[in-house]
């Protein structure tokens, strides 16, 4: 397997995309697949990596908003603290596995609350 060198510019632009939680151990593999997963390339003239610092090259779809959504809904607008997906697939005893909330809220809709409104896809 080839190895790289890696410059500490680098390294420090994946860290900050990354966007590790506090105390979680990140290795620079790890780190790289997650940048790389759910990354957007925004085509600009200058692919460099100085561009990547200037123009913000990598950009994560904004995430919709859980509270927003719940507040459309008569049966969830009244429940407090329901401020993101995780929290109203709990409210909703929709058990995640580990996916991604939204999407098992998503599909959980389709199937048992036809009526409510559509969970909005990631950018929307």
């Amino acid at each position: 397997m080839p190895q790289f060198h890696v410059d500490d510019e680098v390294v420090a632009i994946i860290w900050k995309l990354a966007n590790p939680k506090p105390f979680e151990n990140l290795s620079f593999d790890t780190a790289l697949r997650r940048v790389i997963g759910f990354a957007q390339v925004v085509e600009h003239s200058n692919s460099s990596l100085e561009g990547l610092t200037t123009y913000g090259a990598f950009r994560r779809a904004p995430t919709p908003s859980a509270k927003q959504w719940a507040a459309n809904i008569q049966e969830l607008k009244s429940v407090p603290n329901l401020n993101s997906w995780k929290s109203i697939c709990d409210h909703l005893q929709i058990r995640t596995e580990g996916d991604s909330a939204r999407r098992k809220l998503l599909k959980w809709v389709e199937e048992n609350q036809p009526l409510w409104p559509r969970v909005p896809d990631a950018g929307n």
